[in-house]
Protein backbone atom coordinates (compact mmCIF):
# COMPACT_ATOMS: atom_id res chain seq x y z
CA UNK A 1 0.00 0.00 0.00
CA UNK A 2 2.87 2.12 0.53
CA UNK A 3 3.90 2.21 -2.97
CA UNK A 4 0.65 3.07 -4.31
CA UNK A 5 0.51 5.94 -2.18
CA UNK A 6 3.85 7.15 -3.00
CA UNK A 7 2.76 6.79 -6.67
CA UNK A 8 -0.09 8.68 -5.95
CA UNK A 9 1.56 11.39 -3.97
CA UNK A 10 4.07 11.85 -6.29
CA UNK A 11 1.36 12.27 -9.35
CA UNK A 12 -0.13 14.63 -7.53
CA UNK A 13 2.52 16.72 -7.02
CA UNK A 14 3.50 16.52 -10.46
CA UNK A 15 0.11 17.43 -11.92
CA UNK A 16 0.41 20.51 -9.01
CA UNK A 17 3.37 21.02 -11.30
CA UNK A 18 2.32 20.74 -14.71
CA UNK A 19 -0.33 22.69 -13.61
CA UNK A 20 1.98 25.64 -11.97
CA UNK A 21 4.18 25.38 -15.33
CA UNK A 22 0.70 26.19 -17.58
CA UNK A 23 -0.72 28.81 -15.49
CA UNK A 24 2.54 30.85 -15.84
CA UNK A 25 3.25 29.88 -19.45
CA UNK A 26 -0.25 31.60 -20.15
CA UNK A 27 0.63 34.75 -17.84
CA UNK A 28 3.76 35.27 -19.87
CA UNK A 29 2.01 34.51 -23.63
CA UNK A 30 -0.50 37.51 -22.46
CA UNK A 31 2.24 39.95 -21.77
CA UNK A 32 4.05 39.54 -24.41
CA UNK A 33 1.05 39.90 -26.53
CA UNK A 34 -0.17 42.73 -25.53
CA UNK A 35 3.64 44.47 -26.04
CA UNK A 36 3.86 42.83 -29.44
CA UNK A 37 0.14 44.43 -30.09
CA UNK A 38 1.92 47.88 -29.61
CA UNK A 39 4.88 47.50 -31.28
CA UNK A 40 2.76 46.19 -34.21
CA UNK A 41 2.03 50.06 -34.82
CA UNK A 42 4.70 51.52 -35.06
CA UNK A 43 5.26 53.32 -38.25
CA UNK A 44 4.66 55.77 -40.39
CA UNK A 45 0.99 56.46 -41.99
CA UNK A 46 -0.74 58.59 -44.53
CA UNK A 47 -3.71 59.78 -45.68
CA UNK A 48 -4.71 62.27 -48.76
CA UNK A 49 -6.02 65.74 -48.24
CA UNK A 50 -5.66 66.12 -44.51
CA UNK A 51 -8.59 68.74 -43.12
CA UNK A 52 -9.05 69.94 -46.40
CA UNK A 53 -6.23 72.59 -46.05
CA UNK A 54 -2.89 70.00 -46.71
CA UNK A 55 -2.67 67.78 -49.54
CA UNK A 56 -1.17 65.21 -47.21
CA UNK A 57 -1.35 63.98 -43.59
CA UNK A 58 1.82 61.72 -41.90
CA UNK A 59 1.04 60.01 -38.63
CA UNK A 60 4.53 58.78 -37.08
CA UNK A 61 4.07 55.68 -34.41
CA UNK A 62 6.54 54.87 -31.95
CA UNK A 63 4.98 52.59 -29.39
CA UNK A 64 2.76 54.92 -27.53
CA UNK A 65 3.57 58.14 -28.64
CA UNK A 66 2.13 59.68 -31.75
CA UNK A 67 3.07 62.94 -34.09
CA UNK A 68 1.09 64.15 -37.03
CA UNK A 69 2.18 66.17 -39.81
CA UNK A 70 0.41 67.88 -43.04
CA UNK A 71 1.93 68.91 -45.76
CA UNK A 72 1.01 71.01 -48.82
CA UNK A 73 3.23 70.14 -52.22
CA UNK A 74 5.81 72.56 -51.46
CA UNK A 75 7.16 71.42 -48.09
CA UNK A 76 6.97 67.43 -48.16
CA UNK A 77 10.16 66.47 -47.58
CA UNK A 78 11.19 69.69 -45.54
CA UNK A 79 9.43 70.94 -42.41
CA UNK A 80 5.82 70.35 -42.21
CA UNK A 81 2.96 73.08 -42.13
CA UNK A 82 1.37 71.73 -39.06
CA UNK A 83 2.52 69.63 -36.41
CA UNK A 84 0.78 67.99 -33.25
CA UNK A 85 1.79 65.43 -31.02
CA UNK A 86 -0.02 63.11 -28.97
CA UNK A 87 -0.28 59.78 -27.31
CA UNK A 88 -2.67 56.43 -27.16
CA UNK A 89 -5.38 56.25 -24.05
CA UNK A 90 -5.03 53.17 -21.50
CA UNK A 91 -6.96 50.59 -23.46
CA UNK A 92 -5.66 52.34 -27.77
CA UNK A 93 -9.17 53.59 -28.53
CA UNK A 94 -8.43 57.18 -28.48
CA UNK A 95 -5.36 59.25 -29.42
CA UNK A 96 -5.02 62.68 -26.68
CA UNK A 97 -3.45 65.61 -28.47
CA UNK A 98 -0.84 66.39 -25.99
CA UNK A 99 0.93 69.11 -27.85
CA UNK A 100 -1.04 70.78 -30.74
CA UNK A 101 0.91 72.61 -33.64
CA UNK A 102 0.76 76.38 -34.05
CA UNK A 103 -0.92 77.01 -37.23
CA UNK A 104 -4.60 77.98 -37.30
CA UNK A 105 -5.14 74.88 -40.11
CA UNK A 106 -4.67 72.62 -36.61
CA UNK A 107 -7.81 70.11 -36.09
CA UNK A 108 -5.64 67.89 -33.52
CA UNK A 109 -6.85 69.22 -30.06
CA UNK A 110 -8.25 66.89 -27.14
CA UNK A 111 -8.77 63.42 -28.41
CA UNK A 112 -9.65 61.40 -31.25
CA UNK A 113 -11.70 58.14 -31.71
CA UNK A 114 -9.25 55.46 -33.43
CA UNK A 115 -9.70 51.89 -34.88
CA UNK A 116 -6.29 50.26 -36.03
CA UNK A 117 -5.75 47.38 -38.50
CA UNK A 118 -2.83 45.62 -39.99
CA UNK A 119 -2.37 48.30 -42.31
CA UNK A 120 -4.04 51.44 -41.42
CA UNK A 121 -4.87 53.51 -38.31
CA UNK A 122 -8.47 55.67 -38.90
CA UNK A 123 -8.27 58.35 -36.78
CA UNK A 124 -11.99 60.16 -36.51
CA UNK A 125 -13.05 58.78 -39.64
CA UNK A 126 -10.19 59.20 -41.86
CA UNK A 127 -7.79 56.26 -42.73
CA UNK A 128 -4.37 56.54 -42.39
CA UNK A 129 -2.53 54.41 -44.38
CA UNK A 130 0.70 52.30 -43.91
CA UNK A 131 3.85 53.80 -45.85
CA UNK A 132 4.91 50.31 -46.76
CA UNK A 133 1.27 48.91 -47.86
CA UNK A 134 0.25 48.68 -51.32
CA UNK A 135 -2.16 51.11 -50.49
CA UNK A 136 0.39 53.53 -49.03
CA UNK A 137 3.15 53.24 -51.62
CA UNK A 138 0.06 54.36 -54.34
CA UNK A 139 -0.59 57.55 -52.40
CA UNK A 140 2.49 58.28 -51.73
CA UNK A 141 3.40 57.83 -54.91
CA UNK A 142 0.31 59.91 -56.09
CA UNK A 143 1.45 62.75 -53.90
CA UNK A 144 4.88 62.58 -55.54
CA UNK A 145 3.14 63.39 -59.30
CA UNK A 146 0.55 65.63 -58.77
CA UNK A 147 3.16 67.49 -56.91
CA UNK A 148 6.09 67.31 -59.41
CA UNK A 149 8.57 65.99 -57.37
Amino acid sequence: MSITRTTRRTRAKIAVSVGALAAGSLILTACSGSSDSAGKRDGTYYVKDVNGTSKLGQLVVKGNSVSHHEYRCDGVYEKPGVTSTGEFNKDQSQIIWTVAGDDSRNKRTGSEPISTSETSISISGSVYVRDNSDAGKALLDGFKTKCGK
